[in-house]
């Protein structure tokens, strides 16, 4: 069991920002738009599930990656939400001013908020995940990316053609991870996990239309539970009704966008 992380040494401001923040406003509909702050808590729950396999693998602080997961996105009360989508797009220069501006909003962060979190130090983790210099936080932008490429299927798979674009990026971006962190191979070739089992999504040998006909349609209590052929999608919703409870269910249920 994991020990809790004590969130109340900061001021509400952080959780009532990160909920302001809503992601993927390239897009003008999402059914199912989520804020940064719950993206964080999913990150959480998402690392916490993948730890033991991972520690198989890799080498890292188990307790400092679960901080971190809580705490990646904090510049973006400043920043903003800097999508992947537009960084995919972005020439290295202009990819080093989104670079520096969250550095400059973490010098910002780290004034007003706590020096320290569950023993490690704010203004350092803020840094590492803007780095990507840690096992740490180079886990933390895998399961980041997991998240994103599950949120965008949720909304195509209620019937949200347009979020296909971001489907086909998050597929292409997750494939290379292991040469942009190599480090992550280990785990990444040789874990037995859903989270990571994204290689051989669907068996290519014959499809069966009635495993989609629960699909193209809002999501409901029931049909939130009902596999699909991509394990990782499926281990998605599992661990935010699990860990969300019903927080979880609504938002996978309830259809905040028409």
């Amino acid at each position: 069991m994991f020990k809790d992380i004590d969130m109340t040494i900061f001021p509400e401001e952080r959780e009532e920002k990160l909920s302001q923040i809503m992601r993927y406003s390239m897009f003008d509909k999402m059914y199912y738009r989520s804020s940064v702050y719950f993206h964080t808590k999913r990150i959480l729950w998402l690392i916490e599930e993948i730890v033991p396999e991972a520690k198989k693998y890799l080498e890292f602080d188990e307790e400092k990656i679960r901080v971190l997961a809580l705490i990646h996105d904090d510049a973006e009360i400043v920043t903003g939400d800097v999508q992947a989508g537009h960084k995919a797009r972005m020439s290295e220069e202009e990819l080093e001013i989104v670079k520096q501006n969250e550095l400059k909003a973490i010098s910002e962060m780290v004034q007003k908020f706590p020096k320290e979190i569950n023993g490690y130090n704010y203004e350092s983790l803020l840094k590492e995940s803007t780095e990507k210099n840690t096992i740490e936080a180079k886990l933390v932008s895998y399961i980041d990316k997991i998240d994103g490429y599950c949120e965008s299927l949720h909304d195509l798979f209620a019937g949200n053609i347009c979020i296909l674009r971001s489907v086909l990026f998050y597929n292409n971006l997750i494939t290379l991870f292991p040469y942009k962190f190599p480090e992550l191979v280990p785990l990444l070739k040789n874990g037995k996990h859903s989270l990571l089992d994204i290689t051989d999504r669907v068996s290519y040998l014959h499809m069966e239309s009635k495993n989609y006909i629960h699909l193209n349609k809002p999501h409901t209590k029931e049909s939130v539970v009902v596999d699909t052929d991509l394990p990782f999608y499926n281990f998605w919703r599992k661990t935010i009704l699990e860990h969300g409870n019903e927080e979880g269910l609504q938002y996978l249920i309830n259809q905040k966008e028409k």
